[in-house]
């Protein structure tokens, strides 16, 4: 388990996750926890179950067993006449507001603007005027590098674009916690950059972030903990400087030959 520091709760708590698909079990029993302004990066190959983690941590796939809890509120959950139930879908869009989550495929909406595709959720989900939620989202434009774009259409804008602006879309419900699941492995390496400098920078402001990444070298940088999955665990969990550099399993070593070698085949 990724442990958070002692003397604070941990802003997001994972307790013995699962998610089985039928007879594929995805997830077999994950923890963690992530402390409030806490980077932790999640490696390990396709396949492994990090997708599943961060989809099931907002409930987008819901957990065959284990719990969430955010900010130690628990997600998934709810009570109804004193009894704790399964969450409706209206209850658990209210925990999604609190939970930021940025795709590895942009899914902006087409035909709309940049700035239409920021304060949509807002208005919608927080109740925030257009007036009030088109001077955030220029707001989050102006901190993503994406203010002279606010006007552009999805077509009109590159891959790395694109990616900003789904990040400044996540940012407007104002969320307590950024998951990111793979947001530069879609994009040409050329654009790959733009997009991790917005996420040092969110980084640097104190935001919490659980980051899915290929990226090895931002999760050294970036990172305060590094976890490698393996077959639906966390395998291995710790510093980056001891994870990446100098880690226990041979399988997170094998991991990591690997992905030195495709790196530097490209």
């Amino acid at each position: 388990m990724i442990p958070s520091p002692a003397t604070t709760q941990p802003m997001l708590r994972v307790r013995d996750l699962h998610k089985s698909y039928g007879a594929h079990a995805v997830l077999r029993g994950v923890s963690l926890d992530v402390a409030a302004g806490q980077v932790v990066a999640i490696i390990g190959a396709s396949g492994s179950g990090k997708s599943t983690l961060l989809r099931c941590i907002n409930y987008l796939d819901r957990p065959s067993s284990g719990s969430v809890e955010l900010d130690g509120q628990p997600i998934g959950v709810m009570q109804r006449r004193g009894h704790q139930v399964p969450a409706t879908e209206r209850h658990l869009r209210r925990h999604r507001a609190e939970i930021g989550m940025v795709f590895q495929h942009y899914n902006l909406f087409a035909h709309m603007s940049a700035i239409a595709n920021v304060i949509e959720a807002p208005m919608a989900v927080r109740g925030l005027s257009r007036a009030e939620a088109t001077d955030r989202g220029m707001q989050l434009l102006v901190k993503v590098g994406l203010a002279d774009k606010a006007t552009a259409y999805p077509a009109q804008l590159s891959g790395g674009q694109q990616q900003r602006v789904a990040i400044a879309r996540a940012l407007a419900l104002q969320p307590k916690v950024m998951l990111f699941d793979e947001v530069t492995s879609a994009l040409d390496p050329e654009l790959v950059d733009e997009v991790l400098t917005v996420m040092r920078e969110l980084a640097d402001s104190g935001m919490t972030m659980l980051v899915v990444t290929h990226e090895m070298a931002f999760a050294a940088d970036v990172a305060d903990q590094v976890a490698f999955m393996d077959a639906g665990v966390i395998l291995e969990h710790g510093a980056p400087s001891t994870v990446l550099r100098d880690p226990a399993h041979a399988r997170t070593r094998g991991f990591l030959q690997r992905v030195l070698r495709n790196h530097e085949r490209a």
